[in-house]
């Protein structure tokens, strides 16, 4: 289970919500060169930012690592994009298909992102959306929760039988845990139950404090096994705190809105 995965927008509130990436002077390149040329045809350095902004943006820190990694990818889809037109590939009709769905996707989001470029967020606004939230929340508990992710129930049972022999659960999760929250020795920090897919938040909110579960849970990440750390009634953040998490929040509505306006206003016509 990873975090960023099943956290609903819902509940906004979770410390470990990851904000908008400045991206600056960081990610700058000279846009007037290009970066290779592969029989030929160049490999502009545009291409190149554009690739290195959306890994900067997911929290991937800009690094010579990065860009020469980044670098070689770029040069290796040209390579092969040749190859597939040398062999007529990009004829074959569900290519076609396919690179027609490719351009819708693109085109989509393109005109979101220019529609929400043009939303101004009021304080207002945001003070209304922490009400919204802190409402849905209502008297809820908070669970401090770890686990381990193994790729297999034998693997989940060997887990859970080291745990009974006294080995530490910080360490297991470290050495044995597939989910990025073992570099947090299986942390996922404070969540509500509705923050985590069902088959986790059905057994977590049973648990009691210092608990592990006596037997693994599968789900399409692996196969699961939980310690609930400590429990707490949910403790709302400062207005401030999260005011990165609102805009986002309110941004995601507007993004719903406008294409629920967009469909409302086209002519549709269902055939079949």
């Amino acid at each position: 289970m990873k975090n960023t995965k099943h956290f609903s927008f819902s509940t906004l509130f979770l410390a470990c919500v990851v904000g908008f990436v400045s991206m600056g002077s960081a990610v700058a390149a000279d846009s007037e060169k290009g970066i290779a040329k592969v029989n030929g045809k160049e490999i502009s350095a545009n291409e190149f930012e554009q690739v290195l902004k959306a890994n900067v943006a997911k929290g991937v820190a800009d690094s010579a690592e990065l860009r020469s990694a980044i670098k070689a990818e770029l040069i290796a889809r040209e390579v092969m994009a040749q190859e597939a037109h040398q062999l007529k590939v990009d004829q074959d009709p569900a290519v076609l298909q396919q690179l027609a769905l490719q351009k819708q996707t693109v085109l989509s989001e393109a005109v979101i992102a220019r529609h929400l470029e043009s939303i101004k967020i009021t304080d207002e606004q945001m003070k209304a959306e922490y009400k919204r939230q802190l409402d849905l929340v209502g008297d809820s508990d908070q669970y401090q929760l770890s686990q381990i992710v193994v790729p297999s129930e034998e693997a989940a049972m060997a887990v859970i039988k080291s745990l009974k022999n006294g080995h530490r659960f910080e360490e297991l999760a470290r050495d044995q845990s597939i989910d990025p929250s073992r570099q947090n020795g299986g942390s996922l920090g404070w969540v509500l139950a509705n923050q985590v897919i069902a088959p986790i938040s059905n057994v977590m909110v049973n648990l009691t404090v210092g608990q592990t579960t006596a037997m693994p849970i599968q789900t399409q990440e692996g196969w699961h096994v939980l310690k609930l750390e400590a429990k707490r009634k949910f403790k709302a953040p400062a207005f401030d705190e999260v005011k990165e998490q609102l805009v986002r929040a309110i941004l995601l509505q507007e993004r719903a809105d406008y294409i629920k306006k967009l469909i409302g206003a086209a002519k549709i016509e269902n055939q079949g």
